[in-house]
């Protein structure tokens, strides 16, 4: 299985890492606002407009589910340790959902 997805850093040898870069900018937001790590965000963003959300789609759709799962929940086993192990968390999937309803057949 791949490292990425079981959650450890992927080996990038020579080459700068995206999120290294963005470290050194300063996060403008009132800091008691902040929800989400700006580092993330504009990781994501830079990727998101590079691949497309056609790639993300695709990707998700060949990663196996059940280690994707297993993963996300020791993600969020780590940053929520409160939850139990049966805990549910729901994600809102209703843009995904919409996409997909709407998505023409291949």
């Amino acid at each position: 299985m791949n490292d990425a997805v079981l959650g450890w850093p992927m080996e990038t040898g020579n080459k700068l890492r995206l999120a290294d870069v963005f470290v050194s900018i300063n996060d403008p937001r009132q800091a008691g606002k902040v929800k989400h790590d700006l580092v993330e965000l504009l990781v994501v963003a830079v990727n998101a407009v590079l691949v497309g959300a056609d790639t993300y789609g695709r990707l998700f759709g060949l990663i196996d589910p059940t280690g994707f799962e297993a993963a996300f929940r020791r993600w969020v086993g780590a940053i929520l340790p409160a939850l139990g192990a049966d805990t549910v968390v729901a994600v809102d999937g209703g843009e995904i959902e919409r996409d997909c309803l709407h998505k023409p057949e291949p």
